[in-house]
């Protein structure tokens, strides 16, 4: 059975550089987004997805069904929807601006949950052999605060605790799926920031998928050495 990467929420780097690394090792890509991403040779399929709609999640696992034979088995959930908060960050939540929050929440929390479910759906029809990977990319607002950063830092708060709730609990234990949310650090334990690298993702993202037992849910890691445990602290 061929492998299968879904990466929902493509992007120039994170989504970029993983797609072309697991191709290199043999994995089908398909990625999903408002907009196709640019592939050197167009070899990998795209569909279309707003994923501010969480009910078109599971459409674009069917899509891949049909398009390549076989299930997915690793899914990136990739996507993110941000925009700094306004001065008064609460002013959010009021009538005339909750749809801000809403479509924060719909991108950035409800759409992963879908996608982890229908992960699993995929995984366990995968066979034995697959990889069974899920992978959130996050930054360290599960933990941190940051300012004018309350609606993104919520939608990092969901899915972290989703996965380390899944991951705990030992949901998925016995079906040999595991769930990783991933978080990109300088050496000292501070946020990348702006200065993520794709290429760094592709190859943690890369391990993740060849190892055969539950790593640490919470994968945070350094460019260039890997896997650092910073004990659940953030350097700000």
């Amino acid at each position: 059975m061929s492998k299968i990467l879904l990466i929902l929420g493509s992007g120039a780097r994170v989504g970029a550089h993983t797609a072309k690394a697991f191709a290199a090792q043999g994995y089908r890509v398909a990625s999903a987004s408002r907009t196709a991403p640019q592939t050197p040779d167009g070899s990998h399929l795209h569909v279309t997805v707003d994923l501010s709609k969480a009910g078109t999640v599971p459409e674009v696992f069917e899509k891949v069904r049909q398009e390549f034979g076989g299930e997915p088995s690793v899914v990136v959930y990739n996507a993110a929807f941000f925009s700094p908060d306004p001065p008064d960050s609460l002013s959010v939540f009021t009538p005339s601006s909750i749809s801000h929050y809403e479509t924060s929440q719909a991108v950035n929390c409800t759409s992963v949950l879908v996608a982890m479910h229908e992960a699993t759906k995929a995984f366990r029809n995968a066979g034995p052999d697959a990889s069974k990977t899920f992978i959130f990319t996050g930054n360290a607002l599960n933990t941190a605060t940051l300012p004018q950063m309350l609606i993104f830092g919520l939608g990092k708060v969901v899915p972290s605790y989703a996965i380390k709730y899944v991951v705990e609990q030992n949901a998925y234990k016995d079906d040999g799926i595991k769930f990783y949310y991933a978080d990109e650090r300088t050496i000292e334990g501070a946020p990348a920031y702006r200065d993520i690298s794709g290429e760094a993702h592709a190859e943690e993202y890369l391990k993740l998928a060849d190892r055969k037992d539950q790593g640490p849910w919470w994968y945070t890691f350094v460019k260039g050495t890997g896997y650092k445990d910073f004990e659940g602290k953030v350097k700000l």
